[in-house]
């Protein structure tokens, strides 16, 4: 009897260690952004990312981002935020056992709450978004994703042609993420964006 119950608690154990290493598509989480300065200053800002899942293998994930910098043009200085709005259909499949391959695709819009004549970043457009990667939970409290993407939005009515140089169509980048409890974790991303390279510390609350 002992015996038996000593088998039982060992497999009880294993599940739950398996269970732990599992990928969740239920999640929110909020982020401090900043973005380095090109033909701006340094931008900073807030993220937040809402993750629903449909099934085992599909969910959906809403964006809200925005980021605020000093802008010179012209020989003048202005103050422009801009936030970008993205919902996008996700679909991932298993590499392992606690290892996907993710897909997502969808629609972006960019909102300049203050529009600056001449800068290059806080424009109202809108495009579509592509993005692949593949997430690790390579053990019960530490995750990993690498991701690439691609934003098709056009700046062209905002900017000079002839001189801009237009490489904010792709998205690279990488993050790391630690988990405190069941439920709450924290990560940490690097990235190539749009807004030039950026980098975001999350809070990651996962019911």
């Amino acid at each position: 009897m002992k015996k038996a119950l000593f088998l039982a608690l060992m497999s009880a154990l294993g599940l739950a260690a398996q269970a732990s290493d599992k990928l969740s598509y239920d999640y929110w989480q909020i982020a401090y952004v900043h973005s380095g300065g090109e033909a701006t200053s340094d931008k900073t800002g807030y993220k937040i990312d809402m993750v629903g899942s449909f099934n085992e293998s599909t969910y959906l994930r809403y964006i809200i981002q925005e980021q605020s910098a000093d802008v010179w043009a012209a020989g003048q200085k202005g103050d422009v935020t801009a936030k970008e709005y993205s919902l996008a259909f996700g679909w991932h499949t298993p590499m392992g056992r606690s290892t996907d391959f993710f897909a997502e695709v969808g629609y972006l819009k960019q909102d300049a709450e203050d529009i600056f004549n001449g800068s290059v970043y806080g424009n109202d457009e809108d495009g579509y978004l592509a993005n692949i990667g593949i997430r690790s939970r390579f053990s019960a409290n530490w995750e990993y994703t690498v991701f690439a993407g691609y934003r098709d939005v056009d700046f062209s009515p905002y900017v000079d042609e002839v001189n801009h140089e237009d490489d904010s169509d792709s998205v690279y980048g990488f993050e790391t993420r630690y988990y405190f409890s069941k439920l709450w974790s924290i990560g940490l991303s690097v990235s190539e964006e749009a807004t030039g390279p950026t980098s975001g510390l999350q809070l990651r609350f996962t019911p």
